[in-house]
């Protein structure tokens, strides 16, 4: 576990140190404060993440501090930050930012069982987002889309990338961050898991679905002939995931702002 964690391990020596702060230091402190004493009301999921409490009340209090201080939906860098932080409170032993040695891979969590998960971390705020799919702008970059031509060298391109990612990659964790418009706080927060066996089905693809320049092709999951979608943006040279249903997802929670805290609840279980 990181030493940050260790520093303040009672009451007590967090009411010394906050004795010890400059009066605006204090005022600044006390906002955190007023931040944290209005928890979100939040719905967990018995996934891995899920089941562990301890992790989705740090994250929901993340969320909390963070409109604390601004409107603006939690981005990227700081839902990394935030996942990161998440994991280290509860004891799990995760990567040093930046250390990942994989293509595709932005953190590597070990959980309490030992279980070790390669991640790429997404988050979205989009407008008027789906409740029951998905959608991952930029998996990757892929310059390679802009120079090929033919369908056979644009299907052997994508195989190749795809193994390749879900070679590194056990899973995509996605924030998603639902909000009214574009000026106000998200009203709800949730966090997706998206399963990279989602693109095994890639691999039986006939060549004629490679035909156009920027093909767009089904991905078959569990049954469902088109679980998600993988399209080839030639325009910027990037792999886009559409459709992505979330009945193929694993959903490990969700926050609601705004709503007076009640118990956790849990998320049912898709049908």
């Amino acid at each position: 576990m990181s030493q940050r964690f260790d520093k303040f391990v009672d009451q007590a020596s967090l009411k010394a140190s906050i004795e010890a702060l400059t009066p605006m230091r204090v005022r600044f402190v006390s906002r955190i404060i007023d931040s944290l004493s209005s928890p979100l009301q939040a719905e967990a999921s018995d996934s891995w993440l899920g089941q562990t409490l301890g992790w989705i009340e740090y994250f929901g209090l993340t969320i909390s501090v963070h409109h604390g201080t601004t409107t603006e939906p939690l981005g990227l860098v700081s839902f990394e930050f935030a996942f990161r932080n998440a994991c280290e409170a509860v004891g799990w032993a995760v990567d040093e930012p930046g250390s990942a040695t994989h293509r595709f891979v932005d953190m590597t969590v070990q959980t309490d069982d030992g279980e070790e998960r390669k991640l790429s971390l997404k988050s979205t705020a989009a407008q008027r987002m789906s409740e029951t799919t998905a959608h991952i702008s930029k998996l990757t970059e892929a310059a390679w889309i802009q120079d090929v031509r033919s369908a056979k060298t644009r299907r052997d391109h994508t195989l190749n990338l795809f193994r390749q990612y879900r070679s590194a990659v056990d899973a995509i964790i996605m924030l998603r961050a639902f909000r009214p418009d574009r000026t106000a706080v998200p009203t709800k927060y949730q966090l997706l898991e998206i399963p990279t066996d989602i693109f095994a089905s890639l691999e039986d693809t006939s060549l004629g679905a490679f035909a156009a320049d920027g093909p767009t092709i089904d991905c078959a999951y569990q049954g469902d002939p088109a679980a998600a979608s993988v399209s080839l943006d030639r325009s910027d040279a990037k792999i886009t995931v559409k459709q992505i249903k979330l009945s193929a997802c694993i959903l490990h929670a969700e926050w609601q702002i705004g709503l007076p805290p009640v118990g956790l609840c849990k998320i049912p279980a898709p049908d």
